[in-house]
């Protein structure tokens, strides 16, 4: 009789479609699976248009990449290939205009599932605006599915890479439901690969428990 058989280590692979212009996009997977090694040379490699950049944000400051092609020619290399983009982070990635084939482009992260019992740390110390997304590839309800805990006024932000703007469906606010904090008008669901804006408070917290059998 077959036996079951529990993997230690998952691995996977997530395709994010990129357009010409912003696109808030996500890892949600480990590199390497050391947790150490996830920097935007490593996670992104060399399969964006020459000319992309890559923007991280955390306590009130963005910090950038881009992958540009030395002057008089040769091979394209990061301009900061330390930067971190750990799972739990977002990005915005910037695409010029004119270096994609067609309108539209995937973007392919491999790596290490997180599993067990996962916090995100990426939430901005002391309340504020981040830049985040969940750790595990999982779409849905950001509480209901993704486990984030709102508290009182948090605001989720989500951008609309078709129309390059933020649109006021995508903006929701956890009010003050009679009980726990609601969201209003409705729970935002966030897609596997999405970045977004999170502007939370010092009570909120994002943890969550995941595990592949």
């Amino acid at each position: 009789m077959a036996q079951n058989v529990y993997s230690l280590n998952v691995v996977g692979y997530i395709n994010i479609p990129l357009v010409e212009g912003f696109n808030f996009v996500a890892n949600q997977l480990d590199y390497d699976g050391t947790g150490m090694n996830n920097t935007v040379a490593n996670v992104l490699g060399t399969n964006l248009p020459v000319k992309t950049v890559v923007y991280t944000y955390a306590n009130g400051t963005f910090s950038s990449s881009a992958y540009v092609a030395p002057k008089g020619g040769g091979t394209p290399a990061w301009s900061t290939p330390s930067l971190a983009l750990n799972p739990g982070q977002g990005a915005i990635i910037s695409v010029a205009a004119g270096q994609l084939s067609g309108t539209s482009s995937n973007l392919t992260i491999v790596g290490q599932v997180d599993q067990g019992s996962l916090v995100n740390t990426n939430l901005a110390s002391g309340g504020g605006y981040s830049l985040v997304s969940s750790i595990v590839p999982l779409a849905g309800g950001i509480t209901s599915v993704l486990g984030y805990t709102p508290a009182v006024s948090d605001a989720v932000y989500q951008f609309s890479a078709a129309s390059q703007s933020y649109l006021p469906a995508d903006s929701y606010v956890a009010g003050k439901g009679g009980g726990a904090p609601a969201w209003t008008p409705a729970e935002p669901s966030i897609s596997v690969g999405q970045g977004f804006f999170l502007n939370s408070h010092t009570t909120s917290a994002w943890s969550n428990y995941f595990q592949v059998q």
